[in-house]
């Protein structure tokens, strides 16, 4: 079913629950996992603004390399220590979601897993997701993973066996 699964990883939370979704997923399908993460842009504020010391572009690259590779470290020992095959990968580009599609179909990926915080439309357009634009560019299915919500604690019946005269009223006639 699933040869090769490439699981989008970033520095939110929430992806660990893709990572870890991921991860059981190829367990079961005996899958080969690619963790992608795709480089922030850097990107030069002009506006009004006053003047702020910013990491050259050089430096900004190498922090965010750096960060990425140690997200991606973290990710792969999680796959290592339940025996899952991995590999990672780095990008970039204009666009992340065509940048995740198109490592997934140049590295022969048959699924994307990638997390997503549950918000609605207004708010996944304010902040940016990457999910919906990924399903309209991706070339192979995408699971989109949430946390979990914890439930609500379950009730539980206690048994009180009866006794006497009351048991012998709850015992069927033969």
């Amino acid at each position: 079913m699933y040869d090769r699964i490439l699981i989008v990883v970033d520095d939110r939370a929430v992806s660990r629950t893709a990572v870890k979704e991921g991860i059981s997923l190829a367990r079961v399908t005996g899958a080969e996992l690619l963790f992608f993460t795709v480089l922030p842009r850097y990107v030069i504020p002009v506006a009004d603004v006053p003047p702020i010391a910013l990491d050259s572009p050089v430096e900004f690259e190498r922090e965010a390399r750096a960060r990425a590779e140690r997200l991606l470290a973290g990710a792969q020992a999680l796959a290592t220590r339940v025996h899952v095959r991995n590999s990672a990968l780095v990008g970039s580009g204009d666009d992340d979601a065509e940048c995740i599609a198109e490592m997934a179909s140049r590295e022969q990926c048959d699924a994307i897993v990638v997390a997503s915080e549950g918000r609605n439309a207004v708010m996944r357009l304010l902040t940016g997701s990457v999910v919906p634009g990924l399903i309209t560019a991706s070339p192979v299915p995408v699971l989109v993973c949430k946390p979990r919500q914890k439930l609500p604690a379950r009730a539980t019946a206690v048994v009180t066996p009866l006794t006497g005269r009351a048991a012998r009223k709850a015992t069927p006639m033969q």
